[in-house]
Order: structure tokens, then sequence, then C-alpha cells
């Protein structure tokens, strides 16, 4: 015969009633002073295994009785066990029960137990890790970089119970997302102190430590806390912790946590590497190479301890780039590993002095790779080409990075991000750099660097940072004879004349855009082309601009005088009036012997048209001719 099943609400019923039974008991037997009583009731709790049990009596106030007991039998180890036990238990059930237990004071009788029996492994042990669960879950910014399946393993084996333990820690872990309003009220009713001088007390106990490191890690989740814990030495604590269980992998996750968390308060990075946080958390990463968790919070931790300027050479120093290198290398699967990665070096290229040995290192190759991999991920974009762009900052470095293919690197990068504006920005300044390298003019255009600086500048016009690295780029490249056809095929010249027109005020842009033409001019080939795109116009118009300007003036006459070789640009130019702007830098520049002998040699060339001589009498080009003569009599040139 079949049991008759439940009726509905029955299990409700039952819950409720055994949590009520159990609140009750507990209130009677304080009250009685009925030692065993409470034990036998500290008991149950402490071995509930339904949420909504855990929940109810939280509620009803068991949190309260549990530290009455603590209190009335403070120098009783059993109930100090039982106890701590218990308020473990009850703040698993996540955030419906970690408040009730905070406001009835939980975490005061915890740190007070732990103060009557610190020399109590089972004390510490379980009161380090309700305190874990009271402060809330780790930072979630880093556990959702993890794979959240190995964590909550991993909090089940620190508080035992097999698959019960597993599926209510994970329910733990959902419910209390994103709360930490609890470890700020720890931190302020001294826990991290008391959990300090436990993991120090219990430096040998593994479960202790294991308990003490986590809660240190949720504590530091918080941004009011982190200050306060590093003052209180939360930081040597959990380096201790590591190097004495650098075996355990839950030990080395908290600890590297921790200091992620920790690192994240500007007021600490510099402090923390004084105490050497950086060398205990590479340590932490040369013992666990294959652990993505370590990988991503001692990279994170390193990512923000760079972010102070007086640490990046200390950093690099001590090898924190290769244990960063190495762990980009073998989580290269891992998209939270390689973010963290790339940010770092990003971090640490910073420094002028760390340049030449992050690229002796393989830094380059190390963020080249992580872009090719992740070649979809902004995040990963950015932070590869902002390292690539600090790196190429140090003349040493660039003919390494070209010959190492970084231009492609940031070519490739550029394309697939084109909408991304920093992006495009980071790899033009980072191509233009890589252009000043004697030998690199012919390698990028080859492959295809002034194509994607012409299309950026087309989309981003208004930019003047781009503008300037794209005209400064441009006219390196053009300094390669072999390039000057190919540039002029694709355009570069339209658009360093486009980036002139729209900076006209700006003198490095116009000054690089007239050294590209000018560089571009001098190629038989071009010459046509140039003027009838209005190249001679553009340089006109820099004159204009820039009168005072030498090297404007310079880069302006020589595009006219290389124009004017053409016999088919003689007659345009003198209609348009390039005459007269080389008579204006003349009249300009008169004390200057090479601005002067460059304007001459315009002339001359315009004037060997015959349509062209009428107009430059009329306009006085012979009088200005005459005058330079005179004033630089000893130049027979």
């Amino acid at each position: 015969m079949a049991a008759a099943p439940l009726a509905p609400g029955f299990v409700a019923e039952l819950t409720a009633a055994l949590t009520a039974a159990l609140a009750t008991a507990l209130t009677a037997a304080l009250a009685d002073r009925d030692r065993a009583q409470a034990v036998a009731v500290l008991d149950v709790l402490a071995h509930l295994v339904a949420n909504t049990q855990r929940v109810q009596c939280a509620q009803r106030g068991c949190g309260a009785g549990v530290q009455r007991a603590l209190t009335l039998y403070a120098g009783d180890l059993e109930v100090a066990r039982v106890g701590c036990r218990a308020l473990s238990n009850l703040a698993l059930a996540g955030r419906s029960a970690v408040v009730p237990l905070v406001r009835d004071g939980a975490h005061t009788a915890l740190m007070v137990a732990m103060q009557a029996h610190p020399g109590d492994a089972e004390v510490a042990r379980f009161a380090c890790g309700a305190l874990h669960r009271l402060a809330g879950t780790v930072d979630d910014s880093l556990r959702l970089a993890r794979d959240s399946a190995r964590l909550v393993m991993a909090a089940a084996r620190g508080i035992g119970g097999g698959v019960k333990a597993v599926q209510d820690t994970h329910a733990w872990l959902e419910e209390l997302e994103g709360a930490t309003d609890t470890a700020s009220l720890l931190v302020r009713a001294g826990a991290h102190t008391v959990v300090i001088a436990a993991a120090r007390a219990h430096a040998d106990d593994a479960g202790v430590v294991r308990a003490a490191c986590s809660t240190l890690w949720a504590l530091a989740g918080e941004a009011d806390n982190k200050v306060p814990l590093v003052r209180g030495g939360a930081h040597t604590a959990v380096m201790a912790a590591a190097r004495a269980h650098s075996g355990d992998v839950e030990v080395v996750w908290a600890a590297c946590g921790t200091l992620y968390n920790l690192a994240m308060a500007v007021d600490n990075q510099a402090r923390l590497v004084r105490a050497g946080a950086h060398t205990a958390v590479t340590a932490m990463m040369r013992a666990e190479p294959e652990d993505d968790i370590v990988a991503v919070a001692a990279c994170g931790a390193l990512q923000n301890l760079a972010c102070t300027a007086s640490n990046g050479v200390p950093l690099v120093r001590d090898g924190a780039h290769t244990a960063v290198i190495a762990a980009a290398r073998a989580h290269s699967g891992d998209v939270a590993v390689v973010r963290a990665a790339c940010a770092t070096l990003q971090n640490l290229a910073s420094a002028d002095d760390n340049r030449v040995s992050l690229v002796r290192d393989g830094a380059h190759i190390a963020v080249m790779a992580a872009a090719r991999a992740r070649s979809g991920d902004a995040e990963v974009a950015q932070a590869a080409c902002a390292t690539l762009l600090k790196l190429s900052l140090t003349d040493g470095t660039r003919a390494p990075l070209v010959r190492a293919g970084a231009h492609v690197t940031v070519i490739a990068v550029a394309r697939a991000h084109s909408g991304d504006r920093s992006v495009v920005q980071g790899a033009c300044a980072t191509l233009a750099n890589l252009a000043c390298v004697a030998d690199a003019a012919v390698p990028l255009v080859r492959d295809g660097a002034h194509t994607v600086v012409a299309t950026a500048v087309r989309k981003y016009g208004g930019d003047l940072r781009l503008a300037q690295a794209a005209c400064g780029m441009m006219q390196n490249l053009a300094v390669a004879s072999v390039n000057m056809v190919p540039l002029v095929r694709d355009g570069a010249h339209k658009v360093v004349m486009a980036a002139a027109r729209a900076h006209s005020g700006d003198v490095e842009v116009v000054g690089s855009a007239c050294g590209t033409l000018r560089n571009l001019s001098t190629a038989a080939e071009n010459q046509v082309v140039l003027a009838r795109d209005g190249a001679h116009t553009a340089v006109m118009a820099a004159v204009r601009g820039h009168a005072r300007d030498v090297k404007v003036a310079q880069a302006a006459c020589c595009t006219l005088w290389d124009l004017a070789l053409a016999a088919d640009n003689r007659v345009p130019l003198v209609r348009d009036g390039a005459h007269l702007s080389v008579m204006a830098v003349v009249r300009a520049h008169a004390g200057d012997m090479e601005v002067v002998r460059i304007a001459c040699h315009a002339l001359s060339n315009l004037s060997r048209a015959v349509d062209t001589r009428a107009p430059l009498m009329r306009d006085g080009a012979h009088l200005v001719a005459m005058a330079a003569a005179r004033a630089h009599s000893s130049d027979l040139e």
C-alpha cells in the first residue's frame, strides 16, 4: 500500500514548529542555566541541513541565543566549540540569515570566544568560518572571472559535509551576491584583529589558516575596509599563511584574493610593495602555475600594485613581469587571466626604466599573442595596444618591436576594433612611434600601416592626437623612396591634407603634413597627381597660417619646388598663386639662407614655362629674387 501524500504546507508547518521549538528550548535552557540542555540545542543548530531551517532559526533569535550561551559559559571550551559551529552553520543560509545574525551580535560573540580560547584550533576554525560567511561572499569582480564550480567545491571542502555541503554552499554564494555591508561592520568591530591573531596562533593548522584567510579575503572586498586591514597587518598574515601552506591551494586562493582586494586601494599600494606583497604573489603563481584562480587573482593584484608609479620599477626588478608573462601563456584560454596580465604589463610599461627589460623578457610577445588569440575582446585589445604604445616610447625598444611584428598585431587590432576610438588612437600612436625606426618604413607600408591610419583619420577626423600621430607617421613612411608611389596611390597625401585643413591651427599637424607632401613630391611619378589633388594649395595654406614657422616654410617651398619640376604643373601652380606664397616666405624668412635658397629654386622652376613668366614679372618675383641674391651674395647656389 502506497504512502499517503503529504498535505500542502505540511513541511513548512513542520519546519516552523521545529525552529520555534529550538528557539524556545534554547531560551529556556539559558534562563534555567541548564548547561547540558543548552549544549544539546546548540548541537542541533550546528547540524541543521536545510536552509529554510537555518533562516527561520536565525530570524527567531537563535543567533542571539547562541551569543548569550557563549557569554554565559565564556570559559567553557565545549560550549565555545559547539556555539561557534552553530553560528557557522546558520550563516550558511546566506543573507537572509546573516542580517539577523549580525544584528543580534553573532560576530562579537565569535570574537569573544576566540579571545577566550586562543589556543583551541576547533574554536578558531569554526569562528573564522562563521566570520567569513558573515562578512559576505568573495569579491564579485574576481569571482565572476573564475570557475564558480571550483570555488563552490573549495568552500564545501573547507566546511565539510560532502554533497549536501556543496549544494548549501552554492545556494549561499548565489544569495549573498553583492552583499558586503556586514563586512564594514565586522572590521569596525575588530573582527579582523582576532582573525589575524588566530591565523598566527594556529599557523600550523590548515583548517584554521584556511578559514582565517577566507575571512580576510571577504572582509577586504569592502572598499572602506582595505586601508584598516593593511594597517592591522592582514597582508602580512595572509603572506605568512601562503608561505607556510604553499601546498594548500585553498589557502593560496584566499591569500591571493586578499592581496588583490587590498591592492585596489591606492593608499595601500606602496606599503604593500614595501612589505613584499608582489614577491609573495609571484611565488604563489609559480607554486600553482596551472591554477586559474591563483593566476587571475595574482595578476589582478600585480595590476593594482603597478598603478602606483613608484612601484613599477621594483616590480620589474623582482620579476613580477616574468610571472605575469608565464601566466598569460599558461592560461591563454582564460580571458580573465589574459585581461589581467595585459593590464599588468600595460601598467608596468608606464615606467621609462622598465621598457627595455620588458621587451628583452618578451612582454611584447605576450600581449601580441593575447591580442591575436582574443581578437574580438575589446578589453584585451585596449590593454595590448596601450602596452605596445608605451613600450614604443623608448628608442631602444622600437627596432625589436618591429622585428617581432608588433606593427602587424597593432594593424590587425585596429581593423578588428575600428569602432573603438581608444584602441584606434593607441594603434596609430604606436605605428607612428615604430615608423621612427630607420628600417621600419618599408615593412610598415608593405603590411598596410598607412591604410589603417588613413581609415582612422577619415573616421575620427576631429581627433587632434590622432591627426598628429597620423601625419607624423606618414612623414616618416614617405622617407623611403620605394614607399612614395604606393603611398600616393593609396591616398596618403589626401589624408594629411585633410588633417591639415581640419587642424589648421596646430603647427605639429601642419608641419608633419607639409613634411609628408615634401617627401612624396620628390618622386617624379607623384608630382602631377599631387598637384591635381591640390597638394600645392595645402602647403600654401600652411604658409599663410604659420608664416613664421621655419619648418613649415622649408617643407612648403620644397614641395612647390618639386611640383614645379613637372612641366604640366607650372601654369596651374602660378595660376593658383604658388609664387606669391613662395615670395611671402622669402620676405618672412629673409635672414634664413636655407629657406631663401629653397624658395629661389621654387621660383626658378615656376619660371621655366613661357606662360608663367609674365605673371611672375607682374607680381614682382624677379624683385624678390634679386633682393635675396643681394642679401645672401656669398651663397653661390
